[in-house]
């Protein structure tokens, strides 16, 4: 039995609420696209690609301004790999397919970012919103649009 996705980021959004590194992030040169591609080809979780991606962004101190621009320059850039593979997906498949992607990520982003919402009121019922909570946020979102991309690539593997 598999683990639903929303539990999965809403685990991974309590780690950055609370400050936690992912035990995966490590430096690596491999683009996200190829790191999908191989973790998917060993079977392995090809979510970890994106706390791979975020291995630069977890150096900076929990609530620093460069950490706070890392995890979004992430989220731009994560953001950026979806709209490159929608227009490759718009390119090599029938109208009908790419609306149902498109569909299929807009609902995806939309879930994502509410869980890191949801996490995010949680934690100011505790707290007054600082730069760690701002910190924490961002690297939810940051998280949530490259999951979204993991299986945007997934599940249209196949169309190329």
């Amino acid at each position: 039995m598999t683990t639903p996705r929303p539990v999965i980021l809403a685990a991974l959004c309590s780690l950055a609420m609370l400050g936690a590194a992912p035990g995966q992030a490590a430096e690596t040169d491999e683009s996200p696209r190829a790191c999908v591609e191989a973790q998917a080809a060993a079977g392995a979780p090809a979510a970890d690609c994106v706390n791979r991606a975020h291995a630069a962004c977890l150096q900076f101190e929990q609530g620093s301004a460069a950490g706070i621009a890392c995890f979004l320059e992430a989220k731009d850039a994560w953001g950026e790999r979806i709209r490159t593979r929608m227009e490759e997906i718009g390119a090599a498949a029938s109208e009908e397919i790419a609306m149902i992607a498109g569909i299929e990520v807009k609902y995806d982003l939309q879930a994502n970012l509410l869980q890191c919402d949801r996490m995010r009121e949680l934690t100011l019922v505790r707290q007054d919103p600082d730069a760690a909570t701002t910190h924490a946020n961002a690297r939810c979102e940051a998280t949530a649009v490259g999951l979204a991309y993991v299986k945007l690539l997934l599940q249209s593997e196949k169309i190329d």
